[in-house]
């Protein structure tokens, strides 16, 4: 990735040419953005039958791009999901890929492997690198239509990887004219974007183009990213068809996890990098086309998708010898399905997914990252998988909707071990997953529901094929379930106060967790969560509301094998958010002021099964500040993070480890918008 520092200076001194392209004068047109209480759109869809994930009977979070437009984000995609009620974040230390992001209590240690992630369709937890890993980090806000966060597995129309929910995005397929931004901020960061875009074209453009640098707070934290993004969509006969094509390249240093009592006893300093040598860098290139009806739910849905996928990473713990991993990947799918509404009270779904990929990863012990000492792992595997669902919504009455949902997938799973070759293999494990659910609407605005439902995922290459002679193959572990139910309200009084609560039970057989250092999987046995979520926000006029959540999770292992090893590491009990929104819309000249502040607290979280080492409570202060003038928006965001000892992510090398984040970041930019 030699290329990526040039390109990223490339990218820099060309993002403004799609928009002088079109620099042409058209009339302008002062409008007032139109203000959409949210809460109400979301108690109305959970009763009615629809297609959305809002009108799932689950408890379920829309974020719009108006939302994105506000939300406090310091350059890291991380930021679009921290505000999210019941959404556990963690930020890791190289790069911005695979981060932790995980939801009733399913840890974000495994790089987001236990939700299920989509991109306009296509999957986007990688089967390199950790199995099941995430990488939606190139993601900006720019390109976003909507996320839709689904808590648990109660949808039929997602599969794999579901345990603690779905998180789908949905990228944008025009805007209004095309926009330029120019950020810079602290730790060395900048960032430009441009966006050309113009509907009135037949086939309308949607291209996004980004160059971001930054040098880091700490030693060795260097990253930058250059990527392309390129979307045309087009009326064909019924609906929409869609083509994507995105490439991205990375490269980063990687500081590394240190060591909490070394910081506190002065041996080193929250700044410090665990090696100089330590380093990745990734790239991915994907091709997506998406077909969906026009102006009604009916009808077809298709997605075909294929991804290229290569991650080079080399990391060092304190007091081993640094680790290299290389993973390439090649995935391709689609996801096809019809609905069919006879009636405004029916609608039926059947469909089909289908994923194959083609991998090769290798490990070895390393020094100063290019100096191989021996080979640690040595895989070449092939995962293929269908999945055939059908979901029916039904209302029989005004205040009654009733869903039934029914998943069977088979995966064919083959793994040549060429280091320990006595533990290649192949299986077929298989699953049938059902959902039911149901909605009661006894007053207007008031939506009780109810759910029951299981979710999956699949076996990674290393629980199947150890890549130590040591440990005996498992090809007979099938596919690790979880079993779930949940009850739930939401209401929306006065059209002012809107309360949402959620009760969860878990039943999880499987519970994996990984060595942070060799990376070997172990089977803690059959787990157990019960939690609860309550979110509220109040409007207290047109321009200003105030919100809040809560959520506590209980996680233990039912059945230890050793005595008082009864935690699921790295989930906190506790996390609380509140915050205000303030928007304030002037007719003349286009102006708007908006100000969107909120407070994150993260509890206290084991870092082993034991919890004998456990992490100190995580605070965090985010803020925007808006102005826009004509076509001019000038923002300013802040993020504060005061304690010195604490983090979103700990784990255990013999005492605490964990990647310090800096006390202050602040993102400073500027957008025109053409039109």
């Amino acid at each position: 990735m030699k290329f990526i520092r040039r390109g990223t200076i490339l990218l820099l001194s060309v993002l403004i040419l799609p928009s002088l392209l079109y620099a042409q004068e058209k009339p302008q047109e002062q409008t007032i953005d139109e203000i959409v209480v949210e809460s109400e759109r979301l108690v109305k869809e959970q009763g009615k039958v629809t297609i959305k994930s809002e009108g799932l009977p689950a408890e379920v979070n829309i974020i719009t791009k108006d939302d994105l437009e506000q939300t406090p984000y310091t350059g890291d995609y991380l930021d679009m999901l921290r505000n999210v009620p019941g959404v556990n974040i963690a930020k890791y230390t190289g790069g911005n890929y695979g981060d932790g992001i995980s939801m009733r209590g399913f840890t974000g240690g495994a790089h987001g492997a236990n939700t299920a992630f989509f991109v306009d369709g296509m999957p986007m937890n990688v089967m390199a690198y950790v199995h099941g890993m995430q990488d939606i980090a190139w993601l900006v806000p720019e390109m976003i239509e909507r996320i839709e966060v689904i808590k648990g597995p109660f949808s039929a129309l997602y599969g794999d990887f579901g345990l603690g929910g779905v998180i789908n995005i949905i990228t944008k397929k025009s805007e209004s004219g095309p926009t330029v931004g120019l950020y810079g901020g602290t730790w060395g960061t900048g960032q430009g974007i441009g966006v050309f875009s113009d509907p009135s074209y037949k086939v309308t453009p949607f291209l996004v183009w980004e160059g971001y640098t930054r040098q880091g707070y700490r030693d060795n934290n260097d990253f930058e990213r250059g990527q392309f993004f390129n979307k045309f969509t087009t009326p064909l006969g019924e609906g929409y068809l869609s083509l994507r094509a995105h490439y991205v390249a990375r490269a980063w240093g990687d500081p590394g996890y240190i060591s909490i009592n070394k910081i506190k006893t002065g041996l080193i300093s929250r700044t410090s990098a665990v090696s100089p040598y330590d380093r990745g860098d990734s790239e991915m290139a994907d091709v997506v086309l998406n077909y969906s009806p026009k102006d009604d739910e009916q009808g077809f849905y298709g997605t075909l998708y294929y991804a290229y996928y290569g991650i080079d990473t080399g990391r060092t713990w304190d007091g081993y010898t640094q680790s290299r991993k290389d993973s390439f990947s090649n995935y391709w799918g689609w996801k096809l399905f019809y609905n069919y509404q006879p009636f405004d009270n029916l609608s039926v779904i059947v469909g089909d997914d289908l994923r194959y990929d083609q991998i090769n990863a290798k490990e070895w012990d390393t020094i100063a990252y290019y100096n191989y000492l021996n080979t640690t792992r040595n895989q070449e595997f092939h995962y293929f998988s269908t999945g055939i669902f059908s979901q029916v919504q039904y209302k029989p009455f005004s205040f009654l909707k009733l869903l039934g949902g029914l998943r069977f997938d088979q995966f064919q799973i083959e793994v040549n071990n060429k280091l320990v070759p006595q533990n290649s293999g192949n299986c077929s494990p298989n699953l049938w997953s059902p959902k039911f659910g149901l909605v009661l609407t006894p007053y207007k605005d008031i939506n009780i529901f109810a759910n029951k439902g299981r979710g999956f995922r699949s076996p990674s290459e290393d629980e199947l094929s150890p890549s130590t002679p040591a440990q005996n193959a498992n090809y007979t572990m099938g596919l690790p379930k979880l079993d779930t139910w949940d009850v739930g309200f939401n209401a929306l009084f006065l059209k002012r106060l809107y309360v949402a609560f959620d009760y969860y039970n878990t039943l999880y057989q499987g519970e994996p967790w990984q060595d942070p250092i060799t990376l070997t999987y172990y089977n803690l046995g059959t787990s157990k969560r019960t939690g609860l979520e309550i979110e509220t926000k109040i409007f207290l006029t047109k321009e200003l509301s105030l919100y809040g959540s809560y959520s506590h999770v209980r996680a233990r292992l039912k059945n230890p094998t050793t005595p008082d090893a009864c935690y699921v590491p790295y989930i906190p009990a506790d996390m609380g958010i509140i915050g205000l929104q303030f928007r304030k819309p002037w007719d003349q000249n286009n102006q708007q002021l908006s100000l969107d502040f909120y407070y994150r607290l993260l509890g206290r979280s084991p870092a082993n099964s034991t919890a004998t080492l456990i992490g100190s409570k995580f605070e965090q202060y985010s803020s925007r500040l808006a102005y826009r003038y004509k076509n001019w928006t000038a923002s300013v965001d802040v993020t504060l993070t005061p304690r010195h000892y604490s983090s979103e992510i700990y784990v255990d090398v013999g005492s605490l480890y964990y990647p310090p984040l800096p006390f202050l970041e602040v993102l400073g930019g500027l957008k025109y918008r053409f039109n």
